[in-house]
């Protein structure tokens, strides 16, 4: 026997089988005999069919609740020990099964019973996998699973014996005793090493192989196990399984009685002369499991669609057997078959499944099960209004559905098992180094993310080193905001590892991320809006929720690092510029003190004189120990402060390296930033000096203002500003974030009101017309954050922007594609596919805008823009956030549109190579008051001006310059 038993469990520990083999017997001795006697018990407390069913559904509910928290306890506490009180729980209320005097007492009984259940599969399963190796894990789940099968071999025989002579209570109070006779055996056992088996079948190191990775929280594990697509696969098949096994379980014994009028005593022995056909299905599904994992596991799932199919004709038989030799015949070959399965699903999950979250990877199934349970009193619903055949043959197509569908788990289980098992070698193998102090604060190994079907990362592998400072460049789309959001937990990858100070956490939460030291500043959405900026800095400090001297303390640093934002702390973010907004953001993840920040376009929306604040400030933070990530859209900007730089293109790493090689590769730097200035369209653009001509003087300005002026809460935002701007002519606005750049345009487009002065367009006042009325009469704006339409194509959303010129607005007509609605959206395509051409969005004409690239939206709301044939384009930041590369495209671009459209158009821009390079005319704004103006050359001179906002850094200057190599 020992020598059989060494071969089951191939030469390791016998006795820890053994006691798992006897927990769960005994579990099932008390669930059978409660189906045994069912009858009894439905006599008892006068049920029918739908009464005996819903209480067998919310039983099985809350059995089922109680399996995802016990198993996120056993992925971080010992799972021996959490077997063992289980066990005793469950045994006290069998007792308190067979006390029940009430039908309350009964259910909470029979809910305190499924205990059982609840702790067994996620503990169980879990432990076995980390007790033996992976070629002997068929036969010991085989092995495990049998003790289902002689607990349902003696439970009904016991309790069909017992319930006759003595009554139907006894049986659930002597079970009790064998129950607490294993509590009492499993105390003696030791806790595993998770998953050492497949660590050691990776190579690992023994050091490795014996690290055990940090346990992951509740919302991390859950996260973990969802991502698994073999696991979704199986449990979307469990509600339908679930549905038809339980039922029939349930109702196999109602039929006994019913239509073959069998008492409690022959029950129990057609229930024990059914289950030894489990036994032998156990014994052949090991063999064949073997077998099969020996090919790969899709082999085991495989097989389970041709099995799917005979257990349905099987269900089906058994609902219209004509007499009790044909019924037990068909529950026999029920019970082999379905056995069969058990021995290679576990193991193969157990493959499937990272060994640290094995626990909530095999309980999970249990939530999915709940849907199921809904339909078992619509089942006996059937069975007592047509008879209780129909009743068990609604479940035979229900059953054949799930089959089906987790039989599609073959085409996922192998790339699901390699994931898994090269990931938990890696990181053991980083953490043991990691403990060690020889392995890299942040590692990123095959990381692979995904927006539903689009593909964005593809194996982007980075180390970083502690203490140093890295820029991630790239041109727009390349995925460098995906990799910071992919590091943060915002986005979840899909494979891969992100192992930062020794610790995986690729799926963990951002929260729990955000408390390990990893802060992040998002491009562009880092404040809270509707809240003051002293709100946004308290929300910010909640890391330092226990230590209020700490947090003020960070909040004088930041204070003192941006004491605008001091001036304004009682205002809304959403009413400070974009360049304050991006100093609240940066100044919210300041205070969390972070080991490792990841800034997401540092210069966005910046002044020049504002980045050159900021530059030393990175530089300080790398001196003080903290790691810093920047993704940058501005090469001149990053590698000034960069020690390394990794180049992202397509979503995979072209390029990294100490950043003075990345300066002697001239090659790199112009094909990733500085190839196709001139996309978007054809033709060569005109000098400054040709494009004086066009400039019509001697008309009319297309856009003038006289004295205008606005006050927020006492604060002078525009004071008193007059400009004009001649038809085709380029004006340019610059000036230091808070300026009242933004502001001017806000009153010139009829947004704000302006407290005192005028606005004309054509020498027509609109002064008192609100934004709609301005468009109508030539005015376009763009804003800082392009507003589209997300799930629009390209073309469907410059359709939209065409609505004002749409003729035919009859939606019947429409409807009926008559002639005048016909042709009224032809004219709409015709300029649609115009704007497509002269934008060059031509390979992005299908494309959603949610899956374009900062730069491509841009290019897209100017199209929307244009929709509208505006006389005057006032154009906010429009190389925000977009690339160097798009942004030497976009110089040129705007040039064209002048050129093609006829329009004159007021940029207000901090990239001074871009304005310089596209303006006729710059005005320079400080304090809400124009303080300079004219040809380019002389404002950007101006000593106010460089005082003001200019500044000496020369990177933060000539942001988008070509880097000299």
């Amino acid at each position: 026997m020992r020598r059989r038993m060494l071969q089951v469990t191939g030469g390791a520990a016998i006795f820890p089988l053994i006691v798992l083999f006897g927990l769960n017997a005994v579990d099932e001795l008390d669930r059978t005999a409660f189906a045994v006697l069912l009858p009894n018990i439905r006599d008892e407390f006068g049920l029918d069919l739908t009464g005996i069913l819903t209480l067998i559904a919310v039983v099985s509910f809350a059995a089922l609740l109680l399996q995802v928290p016990i198993a996120s306890l056993a992925d971080r506490y010992n799972r021996v020990r959490i077997a063992w009180i289980g066990a005793a729980v469950w045994g006290m209320f069998s007792v308190l099964t067979g006390l029940a005097t009430t039908l309350v007492v009964l259910a909470i009984a029979r809910s305190g019973s499924g205990v059982g259940k609840a702790v067994v599969d996620p503990t169980h399963n879990s432990l076995i996998a980390d007790y033996y190796d992976i070629p002997n894990r068929p036969s010991v789940y085989s092995f495990h699973r049998a003790a289902n099968a002689v607990g349902a071999c003696v439970g009904p025989l016991v309790a069909g014996l017992i319930g006759y002579e003595w009554g139907w209570r006894w049986p659930f109070i002597l079970f009790a005793i064998p129950t607490f006779v294993f509590v009492f055996l499993a105390w003696g056992l030791h806790e595993p090493v998770r998953g050492a088996h497949e660590r050691r079948a990776m190579g690992a190191s023994e050091d490795a192989v014996n690290t055990e990775e940090t346990a992951p929280s509740f919302a991390e594990s859950w996260r973990i196990v969802w991502k698994i697509e073999s696991l979704r696969r199986i449990w979307y098949s469990l509600p339908f399984l679930a549905v038809s096994l339980i039922g029939f379980a349930s109702l196999a014994s109602v039929l006994y009685e019913q239509l073959f009028d069998l008492d409690e005593r022959a029950r129990g022995f057609v229930a024990a002369a059914v289950e030894p056909a489990q036994l032998v299905g156990l014994v052949i599904g090991a063999r064949i499991a073997t077998r099969l994992m020996a090919k790969g596991p899709d082999q085991v799932l495989r097989f389970l669609s041709h099995v799917a199919f005979i257990v349905s004709a099987a269900l089906c038989a058994f609902a219209l057997a004509p007499n009790i030799y044909v019924a037990v015949a068909v529950n026999l070959v029920i019970s082999a078959v379905v056995a069969i399965l058990a021995p290679g699903i576990f193991a193969a999950l157990s493959l499937a499944i990272p060994p640290r979250a094995r626990s909530m990877g095999f309980s999970v199934a249990a939530l999915w099960v709940i849907p199921g349970l809904v339909v078992l009193p619509i089942i006996g619903a059937v069975g007592d209004t047509f008879g209780l055949r129909y009743g068990m043959l609604l479940m035979v197509p229900i059953f054949l559905v799930g089959g089906l569908i987790i039989a599609t788990t073959k085409d996922t289980i192998n790339g699901d098992i390699a994931d898994v098992w090269q990931g938990a070698a890696a990181r053991s193998e980083v953490l043991f180094e990691r403990r060690q102090g020889r392995a890299n604060l942040l590692l990123v190994r095959g990381l692979n993310v995904s927006y539903g079907a689009v593909q964005v990362l593809f194996d982007i592998n980075i180390e970083i080193v502690e203490g140093t400072c890295v820029a991630l460049l790239g041109t727009n789309g390349a995925g460098k905001s995906t990799l910071l959001k992919a590091i943060s937990g915002v986005v979840e990858a899909d494979r891969g590892a992100v192992i930062f100070d020794g610790r995986e956490i690729t799926h963990a939460p951002p929260n729990e991320i955000a408390a390990m030291g990893i802060s992040q500043v998002p491009g562009g959405h880092g404040v809270f809006p509707t809240l003051t900026v002293a709100e946004n800095l308290r929300t910010a400090s909640w890391l330092k929720r226990r230590d209020k001297r700490a947090a003020e303390e960070a909040l004088a640093e930041v204070y003192g690092l941006f004491p605008v934002l001091r001036t304004r702390a009682d205002d809304l973010a959403g009413n400070l510029s974009g360049g304050q907004q991006q100093m609240l953001a940066l100044g919210m993840a300041f205070l969390a003190r972070p080991r490792l920040l990841m800034i997401d376009e540092l210069s966005l929306g910046l002044a020049p004189v504002v980045i050159a604040q900021l530059l030393p400030l990175v530089d300080a933070m790398r001196a003080d120990g903290c790691t810093v990530i920047l993704v940058e859209q501005s090469v001149n900007v990053a590698l000034t402060v960069a020690d390394t730089a990794f180049f992202l293109e397509k979503g995979a790493v072209r390029f990294h390296g100490a950043t003075k090689e990345l300066l002697e590769r001239p090659d790199v730097l112009r094909s990733v930033f500085l190839e196709g200035a001139a996309a978007g369209f054809s033709g060569q653009v005109q000098t400054r000096a040709e494009r004086a001509e066009l400039v019509a003087t001697d008309e009319p300005p297309a856009l003038r203002t006289d004295d205008i002026s606005v006050s927020f809460g006492g604060i002078r935002a525009v004071n008193m500003v007059s400009f004009s701007v001649a038809p085709r002519e380029i004006v340019g606005i610059i000036g230091p974030n808070g300026a009242g750049k933004t502001t001017l345009f806000d009153i010139v487009s009829g947004y704000t009101h302006a407290d005192h002065g005028e606005v004309y367009l054509a020498e027509h006042d609109v002064t008192s017309r609100g934004p709609a009325e301005r468009a109508r009469r030539g005015l376009g704006r763009s804003f800082q954050d392009a507003a589209l339409f997300s799930s629009l194509t390209v073309r469907e959303c410059i359709a939209v922007a065409c609505e004002r010129f749409i003729e035919s607005r009859d939606p019947l007509s429409a409807a009926l594609r008559l002639p005048n609605a016909y042709d009224s959206e032809r004219k709409v395509e015709a300029r649609v596919v115009e704007l497509i051409d002269l934008l060059g969005l031509g390979a992005h004409r299908s494309k959603f805008v949610r899956e374009l690239s900062t730069g491509t939206r841009r290019v897209v709301d100017l199209a929307c823009l244009l929709a509208h044939r505006p006389s005057v384009i006032l154009l906010d930041e429009p190389s925000s956030g977009i690339a160097q590369r798009e942004t030497e495209a976009l110089g040129p671009m705007l040039l064209r549109i002048r050129d093609q459209t006829g329009a004159s158009l007021v940029v207000i821009e901090h990239d001074m190579p871009l304005v310089r390079s596209i303006s006729d005319r710059l005005i320079a704004m400080d304090q809400g008051a124009v303080i300079a103006e004219g040809a380019p050359d002389v404002v950007l001179t101006a000593p106010q001006v460089v005082e003001s906002y200019l500044g000496t850094s020369a990177a933060a200057i000539e942001r988008s310059s070509i880097v000299s190599t």
